[in-house]
């Protein structure tokens, strides 16, 4: 029995390691694998699905038209010599009739048309399919790249309220530490009665700000349960946070999914060109047909047994050609929309290709301005620091009064802050250049 409570206790400290392990860190790349669940990730993916059937099916439209159909009719009937076909799936046969009769008639008609000769209509609609396949995954790219820019803000969000979390709960253990000390140095007649109230509002102030980072930092937890569906914590900020990473900036332009869309576009509209181009020409098919016909006279019962009885046999082939002649009218009308589309579309293109070109120049300036920020938050805040130690100490010796100490202290509550913050901006900055690198690997091996 001890021996089992040993193990089980055992077992319990190292679930409970683990746990704490997980919560300290939680890798970035982690939150863009739980984010594959996000409704509109998976809204994309049917994108894609229904593109690749829209491409299926263009392919499939070259394949010949099937109609069938069958019919029992009871009437007059009268007609000429001939035979034609004058709706899908109807073969019709006619001849000399009986005036004044009635004509019992059983049919059973397929034909079959195949638009053999379309002149690279067939390929332009295949070609346009293929290009929406992939711009349906361009567009699921695009989601996949603004969603992680999200997550990375929201967790870099989240860190950072945690930062000031613990900020605020610094500054109320020193507030807590100056209450019990101007309580005791009044008491020993060192300091005045208004220190332990003005050290008490203070301390009332900084729990303030506690809560005020608690709502901050729950905010952020929100959102990432939104973009993961899983509710994740943060017991220790990772200590890569408050750190400057020498990275080498990437000046090539890479190939970004708001530009590979453009492409696209650019692209269907060049195939949309051929269509109008294509569009002037005929289409020549085969066209086939069968016919079984039974056919019976009179108005008696016999008439109806021998339309099944008497049945007839046709057939017809044949070649035809349709021609729409008026779109030689609308060709020019119809070309100079596509082209005035393609210059907008090219025009797009250049103005994306500038702000993004722009945005990587403005956020290699920040980043290298943010280092340097971080280094003179870095001096302040141990200057702040010693400075306080050094004036809290007079402060107990009773060589200067409160007032003079609060001022110290504010002072490094400010440089503390002011050094959190600037880390955040920093992170914040590499999150949007690497939105406009289409590329979070670096983050992602940082923050791992």
């Amino acid at each position: 029995m001890k021996y089992g409570m040993l193990i089980m206790g055992c077992f319990l400290l190292s679930y409970s390691l683990t746990c704490a392990q997980t919560s300290e860190n939680i890798p970035l790349s982690k939150l863009y694998q739980e984010a594959a669940t996000y409704p509109g990730i998976k809204a994309e993916t049917s994108i894609i699905r229904t593109a690749d059937y829209d491409y299926r099916l263009a392919k499939q439209e070259i394949l010949p038209e099937l109609n069938l159909q069958a019919q029992h009719t009871f009437g007059t009937f009268e007609g000429a010599a001939g035979a034609f076909v004058p709706l899908p799936g109807f073969f019709n046969v006619s001849g000399e009739g009986i005036n004044g009769n009635t004509a019992v008639n059983t049919m059973a008609s397929a034909t079959l048309k195949w638009d053999f000769l379309r002149f690279g209509k067939y390929r332009d609609q295949i070609d346009l399919a293929q290009i929406n396949q992939e711009q349906a995954q361009t567009g699921f790219d695009i989601k996949v790249l603004e969603l992680r820019h999200q997550i990375t803000k929201a967790y870099f969000g989240w860190i950072h309220g945690k930062a000031m979390q613990d900020w605020a709960k610094r500054e109320a253990e020193r507030n807590k530490s100056l209450v019990k000390l101007s309580s005791s140095l009044v008491q020993s007649g060192l300091a005045a009665a208004a220190d332990s109230l003005i050290a008490s509002t203070r301390l009332k102030q900084a729990i303030a700000q506690q809560k005020k980072w608690e709502g901050q930092n729950n905010r952020f937890k929100n959102q990432l349960l939104e973009y993961t569906g899983k509710a994740v914590n943060i017991e220790n900020i990772p200590k890569s946070f408050f750190s400057i990473r020498e990275v080498e900036i990437n000046d090539s332009a890479r190939n970004h999914p708001l530009l590979t869309e453009k492409k696209y576009q650019d692209e269907a509209l060049k195939v949309r060109e051929k269509i109008v181009d294509h569009q002037v020409l005929p289409d020549i098919f085969l066209l086939a047909g069968g016919l079984l016909r039974g056919i019976g006279y009179g108005d008696n019962s016999r008439a109806f047994q021998d339309s099944y009885e008497l049945p007839i046999s046709n057939y017809l082939v044949g070649v035809g050609l349709t021609w729409n002649l008026s779109q030689w009218y609308f060709k020019g009308l119809k070309t100079r929309k596509v082209q005035q589309e393609q210059k907008r579309v090219s025009l797009e293109k250049e103005a994306v290709k500038r702000s993004i070109t722009e945005q990587q120049n403005s956020l290699q300036f920040h980043i290298e301005k943010s280092k340097e920020e971080i280094q003179e938050a870095e001096d302040a805040y141990r200057s702040a620091s010693e400075s306080y130690r050094l004036f809290k100490v007079r402060y107990e010796s009773g060589l200067i009064n409160l007032t003079t100490l609060l001022q110290i202290q504010q002072s490094l509550q400010f440089t503390e802050k002011a050094r959190i913050q600037a880390y955040y901006d920093y992170w914040q900055y590499w999150n949007n250049y690497a939105y406009t690198q289409a590329d979070f690997s670096m983050l992602t091996t940082i923050f791992n």
